[in-house]
């Protein structure tokens, strides 16, 4: 009578052992799902802190005082200038415009350049203003916004597309491509992991 109660007692200590075990892997398992799940969230919110950050010292104060705030009053004259720019090569002037602490890389003078038109105005109050190069056929969009008291020219960078918002534009279909692998990945485990359980109990059964 003894040895069967012992052999009961370590089969039990032994399916407790595999109970425990489940217990602890199953959580693990779903934490790392959702984890997966929730990479793209977590980078789009670490790019918006990043961008958040950025914009705090994106400015130079020196471009933003009483007297540039009368000069660029409207988005007109802006645009007007922005065309003088174009046209000389003029980087000082494209420096004041945009007002950044770190200004884009260097004009080159091109006087085939002009304004032709304003294309829209955004819900993020962004004027998008087309350019037209009668020598090359091509067209530039450039965009304005008021930005502390004044109206500033808003390079096509990363702090623009974020910003403006377009960066969900690119954000959603990617997001929307992960989440559809992540579907389909999850599927296939859910469907093997049922298979395996059904297998198991069959041979238990045998």
């Amino acid at each position: 009578m003894i040895a069967p109660s012992f052999a009961r007692l370590q089969n039990y200590q032994v399916d407790r052992r595999g109970d425990i075990k489940l217990k602890v892997i199953r959580p693990l398992r779903w934490l790392r799902v959702v984890g997966i799940a929730l990479l793209p969230v977590v980078g789009a919110a670490l790019f918006a802190i990043v961008m958040s950050v950025s914009g705090m010292t994106r400015y130079d104060t020196v471009y933003f005082t009483e007297v540039y705030q009368q000069r660029y009053v409207s988005p007109g004259v802006v645009v007007q200038a922005l065309q003088e720019a174009l046209q000389n090569g003029d980087n000082k002037l494209y420096a004041e415009l945009t007002g950044l602490r770190h200004p884009s890389p260097s004009l080159q003078a091109n006087p085939n350049i002009s304004f032709v038109m304003l294309l829209e105005i955004d819900r993020a109050h962004y004027y998008h203003y087309l350019f037209f190069d009668e020598k090359k056929m091509t067209r530039a969009t450039y965009h304005v916004k008021e930005v502390k008291g004044r109206w500033v020219v808003v390079p096509e960078d990363s702090f623009f597309y974020y910003d403006s918002g377009r960066w969900l534009a690119i954000f959603l279909p990617l997001a929307g491509v992960w989440w559809g692998i992540w579907i389909i990945v999850w599927l296939v485990q859910f469907l093997y992991d049922l298979g395996a359980r059904y297998r198991k109990r069959h041979l238990d059964k045998l």
